[in-house]
């Protein structure tokens, strides 16, 4: 009995090199300047985290068009901040009903901006030096404007809470950025950029109107309109640090819809997903709970899927080795948050993000 469950974990750990084998970063390259870029940032209650972003912009003012913050009804100095920084205010209007709050910020920022080549920006990101630029190059590499590019930005941690996000991002990336041998690339909510023509082609973000996790329905409209999506990585390009706030932002933000995204990450992704998670799981356990010389032989597996687990997490974000090697912490995190997130789906519970309901 023992053994067969020893090579079920050997198979579950195994299969987590389908869902990730690289994650792909921009290029170290110039791009050609030919477009006019239009920086599209929705806002909402951001002082904080704006002059961050908008000075990595500024450092490379050459490459931009324009740079437009929509104030999504905030409460604070964010439109004053964003004006100070040099970038255009453009007041939000009244959510209409139907929408969400980013959805509508970005369709209003969209139809305001004068560029060919439109870059939708989280207000939390910000660019490494020459992460403008690199980014830029990368979409040109495609040389197709039927393509969207997404970068998943590389998550920076300070406190020890944000390492707790660790199977979130994880998730996130096996799901959305087709960096495995399963499931396809489509997009990350932080970073798009696409061109006017494939934008307005694939119905915007008034095609996604209602939807909490918008990237993920975008991508399907994007194929509909025979666009492609490209995801990378965004490592030496574009950070960001998702929960400067505490605990709670942090619990929030990952209950609100994580259980939609895991469903449309696919079946294949899905069902792998719960496989190595599972595998994870059940080597700490016999860890616990067998003992000697038996532990010696769980202790072998528990050691390689901390490994696993340090080496995927390395490649999009600041994760330690300690959280490595304490990844049950971070695992029952994040089964108790996916529960809380599922049985929210399933009883329609609505939830609170940044003071609206969502």
């Amino acid at each position: 009995m023992f053994l067969a469950v020893i090579v079920l974990c050997v198979i579950g750990l195994a299969a987590g090199t389908l869902l990730l084998r690289s994650v792909p970063v921009s290029p170290t390259s110039t791009p050609s300047g030919t477009h006019r870029l239009s920086i599209i940032i929705p806002a909402r209650n951001e002082e904080r985290n704006l002059p961050r972003l908008l000075a990595s912009i500024q450092a490379a003012q050459s490459l931009v068009c324009e740079i437009i913050v929509v104030d999504d009804g905030s409460t604070d100095a964010t439109a004053k901040v964003a004006a100070d920084a040099g970038a255009t205010v453009l007041q939000g209007a009244a959510l209409p009903a139907g929408w969400t709050g980013k959805t509508w910020a970005c369709a209003q920022g969209a139809n305001a901006a004068q560029g060919d080549l439109l870059l939708f920006l989280d207000a939390d990101t910000w660019f490494t030096q020459e992460g403008l630029s690199r980014m830029l190059a990368a979409w040109e590499r495609e040389s197709d404007h039927r393509t969207a590019l997404s970068v998943l930005p590389y998550h920076v941690t300070v406190a020890a809470y944000e390492q707790l996000s660790l199977f979130f991002n994880l998730l996130m990336a096996f799901g959305a950025g087709g960096f495995g041998l399963l499931g396809r690339p489509k997009l990350f909510g932080p970073c798009l950029l696409i061109s006017r023509e494939l934008y307005q082609a694939s119905g915007g973000h008034g095609a996604v109107r209602g939807r909490i996790l918008e990237n993920l329905a975008m991508a399907e409209h994007i194929e509909a309109a025979d666009g492609r999506c490209v995801c990378l990585g965004g490592r030496e390009t574009l950070d960001v640090r998702m929960f400067p706030e505490g605990l709670r932002q942090l619990s929030e933000s990952w209950r609100k819809a994580f259980a939609d995204g895991a469903e449309a990450s696919g079946g294949p992704v899905l069902g792998v997903s719960v496989v190595w998670l599972s595998a994870l799981c059940t080597v700490f356990l016999l860890l616990c709970f067998v003992s000697w010389p038996l532990r010696a032989l769980a202790l072998v597996l528990y050691i390689a899927g901390v490994f696993q687990v340090f080496s995927f997490s390395r490649q999009i974000g600041a994760f330690s080795l300690g959280a490595a090697v304490l990844y049950p912490i971070p695992l029952l995190f994040f089964f108790a948050l996916f529960t809380a997130s599922l049985l929210n789906r399933v009883l329609r519970r609505q939830v609170t993000w940044r003071g609206r309901r969502v």
